[in-house]
């Protein structure tokens, strides 16, 4: 587990303070919408509008915003359809079992490199075992996956 030196109180924008009021600039963004930065007011103003229509319904179904959203992306790119997951870890491994697939395909079925930074959890479903489940190294799904780790670490200044 990570262990924190600090712990964030409060954010706005690309900042974070911490209990003692020290400001931080958040450059690991963290999870869901925070990538977009902190309180923005037209995502709180979404969020809440959001939350007084409807906040959260399965995702056997679908719902008029993410139609939206999904018609505005077909139409901005190439794609002719859209899937939305719900979370980062399993867009990740979607994305990793396109290419997986792809690789199959079109090369070969032993192209099976992944490369991932050193302590990241996004992709820790079926792509790889993760550290916590035993051997990094024994795949748990898809063949047979190799990991390579960069090193990528997450400190923290405090001057």
């Amino acid at each position: 587990m990570l262990r924190q030196s600090f712990i964030p109180v409060k954010g706005q924008g690309s900042r974070i303070w911490d209990q003692q009021g020290k400001e931080y600039v958040d450059f690991a963004g963290g999870i869901a919408v925070t990538a977009l930065g902190h309180c923005h007011p037209a995502l709180v103003n979404a969020l809440k509008t959001q939350g007084e229509t409807l906040w959260h319904i399965s995702n056997v179904f679908t719902n008029e915003p993410a139609l939206r959203l999904g018609r505005k992306l077909i139409e901005a790119t190439f794609a002719e359809r859209v899937v939305f997951m719900n979370s980062g870890t399993e867009a990740n491994e979607t994305a990793f079992k396109l290419a997986r697939h792809y690789a199959c395909v079109r090369h070969s079925p032993f192209k099976t490199k992944i490369i991932a930074f050193h302590n990241a959890f996004s992709w820790s479903l079926a792509v790889y075992r993760p550290r916590w489940a035993g051997n990094q190294n024994t795949p748990m799904a898809l063949g047979q996956n190799r990991q390579t780790s960069s090193t990528f670490p997450l400190t923290i200044s405090t001057q």
